[in-house]
């Protein structure tokens, strides 16, 4: 089991590592969004990880008595496939140039003077922009581009005016930092421990691991599912029913965080002995909260750079999941 724990674990740090291994900090990366490219470009990951969380909770109902001892220790493997809808993005909202952002604008203005005047007004406004290119599971050889839409300025004399064409302005340092990861993986060690009043209770919990350029990683959850046929002694039902409630959390460096529930209705059946065979599902109400926290990087109007705390949060929630599966007992 360690030596299966270990593997995994060196996968997932060898995935995350190696897809952003070209990509720097993820600090540095996403401090060049908005909060309206920044949505968008990692919705991807923040899907991933609310899909995984909620896995593997339930293999088998617990006992129906009121007191026994039970004990299951495993390892959850978990990944969300990655499609190609995910990869890219394309939205509108407001976004503040850098000082070398700017340059690029007015680079046609002739007169020095007058360039730093417009210069001036460009970084002191927020614009309405278009903002496209890959998400954080993209293309590691793609760049998010920013459209200026256009406009016609005056100098502070009153004397002249300017018009900044619509230009497409490139952000270098944002690609798709995972560089085309197909499969967003995680794991966890979970015990389980039983059974008092018919009610199994179950803990998660995932070593800290440094991911290269992302931060470390730390996740833990707890849970507990209740067989209601402890209360109804000498029933003999044809399947095992429990009910399930579940937390957990997972942060990856400064910036994730994701809280996620689970509610459901299981059934199970174990049918051998030696060799256990356990058909079971699960009806689920599956909730998940991201939290992103960031600094969002621009410069004024006096060519200072400025940070300004962006902090949002992408919500997901799943009704009535419904899942089948079955379970070996050697």
């Amino acid at each position: 089991m360690t030596l299966l724990l270990c593997s995994f674990i060196f996968l997932s740090a060898s995935v995350f590592s190696q897809s952003s291994s070209n990509s720097g900090d993820f600090n540095n990366t996403i401090s060049n969004l908005s909060s309206a490219a920044a949505v968008p470009y990692v919705s991807p990951a923040s899907n991933s990880f609310g899909s995984n969380l909620n896995t593997g909770w339930v293999t088998k109902a617990p006992a129906a008595t009121k007191l026994s001892f039970s004990l299951d220790l495993k390892i959850i493997a978990m990944g969300s496939v990655i499609g190609d809808d995910q990869r890219t993005f394309s939205t509108n909202g407001l976004f503040r140039f850098t000082s070398s952002q700017a340059d690029e604008l007015v680079q046609n203005i002739p007169t020095p003077t007058d360039r730093a005047d417009i210069k001036s007004q460009i970084l002191n406004s927020e614009f309405n922009v278009g903002i496209s290119g890959p998400t954080i599971v993209g293309s590691a050889d793609s760049r998010v581009k920013v459209v200026f839409p256009g406009k016609t300025y005056t100098t502070s004399d009153g004397l002249r005016q300017y018009t900044v064409t619509q230009q497409d302005i490139i952000l270098q340092d944002v690609k798709g930092f995972l560089d085309g990861i197909s499969l967003f993986p995680t794991a966890a060690i979970q015990l389980g421990v039983g059974t008092f009043m018919g009610t199994n209770f179950a803990f998660r919990w995932f070593p800290k691991v440094n991911i290269k350029d992302l931060g470390d990683f730390t996740y833990w959850g707890i849970g507990a599912t209740h067989n209601p046929a402890v209360w109804f002694d000498g029933a003999d039902l044809p399947i095992d029913i429990s009910f399930g409630i579940f937390y957990q959390d997972l942060q990856v460096g400064t910036i994730f965080e994701t809280k996620a529930t689970q509610f459901g209705i299981y059934g199970s059946k174990t049918l051998g002995s030696v060799i256990a065979f356990t058909p079971y599902f699960g009806i689920t109400t599956e909730s998940a909260t991201t939290t992103i926290n960031y600094d969002y990087e621009y410069t004024d109007g006096n060519n200072t750079t400025q940070k300004t705390n962006v902090n949002f949060e992408l919500k997901t929630t799943l009704y009535l999941d419904d899942t089948i599966f079955f379970n070996w007992h050697l």
